[in-house]
């Protein structure tokens, strides 16, 4: 990472890659750990305002509690009034996505 995760920040990432190590099958882990390391980097910084900062430690903290709680994490389709709602470059990256994740 290019700056270095301090404090509550390093207690969350370490708890999410735990996380995925023990809830996630081998292709959504992979996926999930990309996906959880782009995101630290790119807003836990020491130049980001505080209270982005809090708010991106409280979401991934209810990531955190949701996973947790879950038996097993399996993935469910979107439903028919979810996917009404998504607009075209939306539903372009969930059919890239979904190509992706059948690829693995």
């Amino acid at each position: 990472m290019s700056a270095p995760l301090v404090g509550e920040g390093r207690v969350l990432f370490r708890s999410i890659m735990r996380l995925h190590r023990s809830k996630l099958p081998p292709p959504m882990r992979s996926l999930g750990d990309a996906y959880v390391r782009k995101e630290f980097k790119l807003h836990y910084k020491p130049d980001v305002k505080e209270n982005h900062r809090k708010m991106f430690l409280s979401e991934w903290g209810n990531y955190v509690q949701t996973i947790s709680a879950q038996a097993s994490v399996v993935g469910k389709e979107l439903s028919e009034d979810q996917r009404s709602k998504l607009n075209d470059e939306q539903k372009t990256q969930l059919g890239n996505l979904e190509k992706t994740a059948k690829a693995l």
